[in-house]
């Protein structure tokens, strides 16, 4: 199953992307379209009840901070929801993070995107639950948060929020400009009306050109709502296994052969980071999103590399929470997870005050 969820995974990926061509690949886009126009009437319903009225959005007793997207798949949302979190705990604020908790692990009751996030946020409380509104209240009491960050929240309308942030991935921003399944638009692009501050991610991975198309479009669409950008930044490579030894520096990419693996939503991103480090990349595999890992995969990543001729093994954050369970001593080759940290390229004094201005005026 895993192997087969891999395989549909890349070949989506494939046929939304309009770089590549082929009969089949049209073929198969004019075979998502029916489905893309359906999920597309079911959303523009879902949001007419909320413009007019007939669904309700219920207030949580403390301010609400929204992140999200209009994309599916990553666009750097857990380590921005982290960085927001770090920020709130260094204006003296006690924030906790409300979650859906999409895939679950039923023994330590987090997804894989919350491991990671309970690694990065450091002490901020997750709260778990598919209800926000409840999830919100059980944060107030339990750990006497007086502000709230709402994960993956801008399409989840059932919760007040005093201020949305929704992430755009430079290298998909539009979603190939489809609706899903037909591309990866969650929402038609001017739903980014409704935000209240843009920040487009991966910014150091396309042309300064490039960055700004992506901008003027985004004023084009949603006139008056700010942009800030971000990059993540490379500060060091963490072991993984029982005894996994020292961290490597950031310029030890540069040194060796190595093998890459990830299972995320844009692996297109943690290729084009490592390249950027320097990073010689012999062999790169492909999982699909949140893909759960065995110790036979395992196995064969590592023999791989071996075969490969390659120095060390690397992988991502989010990979690794789910990886390193199953190393009961450290691996050969080494296997290393990249550690990155969210640095505001463009806007970032800006995004800042909309953030304290949204906390201060809750009502």
């Amino acid at each position: 199953m895993a192997a087969l969820g891999t395989a549909v995974f890349r070949f989506h990926r494939a046929v939304i992307n309009p770089d590549r061509k082929g009969c089949f690949l049209s073929l198969a886009r004019a075979g998502l379209a029916p489905a893309s126009a359906a999920y597309g009437l079911a959303v523009s319903t879902r949001n007419s009840f909320y413009r007019m009225g007939w669904a309700r959005t219920r207030r949580a007793s403390v301010p609400v901070i929204s992140v999200g997207n209009i994309t599916a798949g990553g666009t750097g949302k857990t380590p921005f929801v982290a960085w927001l979190a770090r920020l709130m705990v260094i204006r003296q604020m006690r924030p906790a993070i409300l979650s859906r908790g999409y895939g679950r692990h039923e023994v330590l009751g987090l997804d894989d995107e919350n491991l990671m996030l309970s690694r990065l946020a450091g002490n901020v409380p997750i709260v778990v639950d598919a209800d926000r509104l409840r999830g919100a209240e059980a944060a107030v009491r339990l750990h006497s948060a007086n502000v709230l960050v709402l994960d993956d929240g801008f399409q989840h309308r059932g919760i007040g929020r005093d201020l949305d942030i929704v992430l755009i991935d430079a290298l998909w921003p539009f979603g190939a400009e489809h609706l899903l399944p037909r591309g990866l638009l969650r929402e038609p692009v001017w739903a980014l009306r409704r935000a209240g501050f843009i920040v487009v991610t991966r910014a150091d991975l396309v042309t300064a050109e490039r960055l700004q198309e992506i901008v003027n479009r985004l004023r084009e669409i949603a006139p008056g709502v700010p942009t800030a950008c971000c990059a993540n930044v490379i500060r060091g490579l963490r072991p993984l296994g029982s005894d996994g030894g020292e961290g490597l520096p950031p310029q030890a990419l540069r040194e060796g052969r190595w093998t890459a693996f990830c299972g995320i939503g844009n692996p297109e991103g943690f290729r084009l980071t490592l390249e950027r480090a320097g990073c010689d990349v012999a062999v790169f595999c492909v999982f699909s999103d949140h893909q759960r890992y065995d110790g036979k995969q395992t196995r064969l990543l590592l023999r791989r590399a071996v075969g490969a001729g390659c120095d060390r093994v690397v992988t991502t954050e989010k990979d690794a929470v789910k990886v390193e369970r199953l190393l009961e001593a450290p691996s050969r080759p080494p296997l290393y997870a990249l550690q990155t940290e969210l640095d505001l390229t463009a806007g970032s004094e800006a995004l800042t005050a909309a953030i304290l201005r949204a906390v201060a005026g809750h009502s």
